[in-house]
């Protein structure tokens, strides 16, 4: 059955099965693969609300799909479909050259179907794109494209030659002279009630389409579910590489304050989970933001509906002890997480981070004392002002902390890798943070992902480090983690014996890879590339730490009772 309007999700590299890409850690400290198979939870709102309006709709996760199959064939999958519309995610600046890859394949046999962009990446780029790929009609621009959409969607349909489209609020567009035209970013929803991510629109979605696969969230989701809580749009915070600080949000998607998701509304989402899964939720941004009021309100929701869901929070700087206790009182599982980027309270200020070291271990400690089940503390390689002695100097503080709970706390080092968002204060004041950009354009920065390794892929480098210097680092900080792993005995010598070896094939691959691209004959580089497959494959699952360091704990329910309890209630959701 066609649906009027079918998102499509690429992965970050379109044909990533069939050509020799050394993709790397960029994604370990994150559920998804090395492709990105995560859609933005953007689409849910966006297919819920136009189907609330007579529009039917359909999610297609391409990326999991290509990952789980690999007889798949998208390009066979996109021909054989016949929506009024397209819409592809261009969100983070990853997804590059796998949207617009999935854009021209639906221009290719489509070509009198509109093409729709969306995400963050779309608006900062939003005339660059339509001048240089043809394949992409409209951009719907800013954080919150439901409405825009919408009244898109009702001209589209309209048999009149001559469509208004400059009335349309945050669109992007070509007039009848192929000319860009750019309306202004006037759409900014004050509240977020009104488009909720609601899981039974997807359970139905899942039905009607007959595709449970294409709904998956990332490819993962199967065996480790976790259902995002996005509490709010916007922020009150200016952490320097970030393409959803408070000032990307006013200079570059016109909102000058964040918009949240109330209480009541969470507490409602949450109980519609718990009634299909007890899986852990995740609540994106740190609902301290909305205020004592708001927080409050959240724990009281929880407690008072007994919501007996894992959940976890994020924490935008150290938790005092009220708000700590309030959430050991009410939630009956909880995990933590804050990412401090430096042990160095110096190099962590400059990146927009103000909290001392000695605040975030109190927290710690009182969140371990208060029932907390796990607590993950996220650093990173490759930030303004960082030297290679200020690595060295977070593994050694990396070691202080977790000698704190070796069996609770969860430190990570990860590569800022391998783009600086656009529109983020490191991107738009390089100098100021001590950043090198690289490429400012996204027709430069789709040819970089067009090369074979990771270590092109890079728009960046530091007054500091250089990529070699990120990625060395990288790897000598994944080692020096395993070992203190294991001197805590959370791992045994053979996982670190086996990850030195890997990391050994990672710098090989890197470096033949170097000598390959100087090759003219292309003939030759490509069966030398080829060679290398094997080598990659043993090195293409997260290296910088394990799958289980990522998970939260949960309850034991399975998919297949998940799955029995949604057909139990078919008649309600149909």
């Amino acid at each position: 059955m066609n649906s009027d309007v079918i998102f499509l999700h690429a992965p970050s590299i379109y044909d990533f099965r069939n050509r020799v890409s050394f993709l790397g850690p960029i994604s370990d400290v994150v559920p998804s693969t090395q492709v990105f198979d995560m859609y933005p939870l953007g689409f849910v709102s966006l297919s819920e609300y136009l189907s609330r309006n007579g529009y039917s709709t359909r999610i297609v996760n391409l990326a999991v799909k290509m990952l789980n199959n690999g007889d798949f064939d998208a390009e066979k999958f996109i021909r054989n479909i016949d929506p009024e519309v397209f819409c592809i995610d261009l969100h983070w600046l990853v997804h590059t050259q796998g949207s617009l890859e999935i854009a021209r394949i639906c221009k290719k046999y489509h070509p009198n179907t509109p093409v729709i962009f969306g995400g963050f990446t779309s608006t900062y780029f939003d005339k660059e794109i339509l001048s240089k790929f043809e394949q992409v009609d409209f951009i719907i621009k800013g954080d919150s494209g439901e409405l825009p959409l919408l009244r898109l969607l009702n001209i589209l349909n309209k048999n009149k030659d001559n469509k208004k489209f400059e009335d349309i609020e945050n669109l992007t567009w070509r007039d009848k002279n192929n000319r860009v035209k750019s309306n202004s970013i006037t759409y900014v929803p004050e509240s977020m009630d009104e488009f909720l991510h609601d899981p039974e629109f997807i359970i139905k979605s899942i039905i009607r389409s007959r595709d449970f696969e294409g709904h998956l969230p990332y490819k993962n989701w199967i065996n480790i579910p976790i259902m995002a809580v996005l509490t709010s749009k916007g922020c009150l915070y200016n952490c320097i590489t970030c393409g959803g600080s408070a000032y990307t949000y006013k200079n570059f998607y016109c909102r000058k304050k964040p918009a949240f998701m109330s209480p009541e509304k969470i507490i409602d989402y949450l109980s519609v989970i718990e009634s299909y899964i007890k899986c852990p939720c995740f609540f994106i941004n740190d609902i301290r933001m909305g205020g004592n009021k708001y927080w409050r309100g959240i724990f009281e929701g929880i407690e008072r509906e007994r919501i007996d869901l894992p959940v976890v929070f994020e924490l935008f700087y150290p938790g005092e002890r009220k708000f700590l206790e309030m959430m050991s009182h009410s939630c009956s599982r909880f995990d933590l997480e804050i990412s401090p980027e430096d042990s160095s309270e110096i190099i962590r200020k400059s990146h927009g981070k103000s909290y001392s070291n000695i605040s975030m271990e109190k927290t710690i400690k009182s969140a371990l004392e208060l029932g907390c089940d796990k607590f993950d503390v996220f650093f990173m390689i490759g930030l303004g002002k960082q030297r290679r002695e200020d690595v060295y100097k977070t593994l050694r503080y990396m070691e202080h902390i977790l000698n704190i709970n070796p069996e609770k706390i969860c430190p990570f080092i990860s590569p800022y890798a391998p783009t600086i968002d656009p529109g983020s204060l490191a991107f738009e004041k390089p100098d100021k943070y001590g950043f090198i950009i690289k490429t400012r354009m996204i027709s430069e920065q789709y040819e970089l992902f067009q090369k074979p390794s990771w270590k092109y892929f890079f728009n960046y480098e530091t007054e500091e480090l250089r990529v070699d210097d990120i990625i060395d680092l990288t790897y000598e900080s994944a080692i020096r983690l395993y070992e203190i792993k294991e001197k805590y005995n959370i791992i045994d010598s053979k996982t670190v014996s086996l990850r030195r070896e890997q990391i050994e094939i990672s710098r090989y691959v890197l470096n033949e890879i170097d000598e390959i691209i100087t090759i003219k004959d292309e003939n030759e580089m490509e069966s030398k590339l080829n060679s290398l497959r094997d080598k990659i494959s043993k090195v293409s699952e997260s290296l910088l730490c394990s799958d289980n360091d990522l998970n939260w704990p949960r309850s034991d329910t399975k998919i297949r009772n998940v799955l029995l309890k949604v057909f139990g209630k078919l008649p309600k959701l149909l």
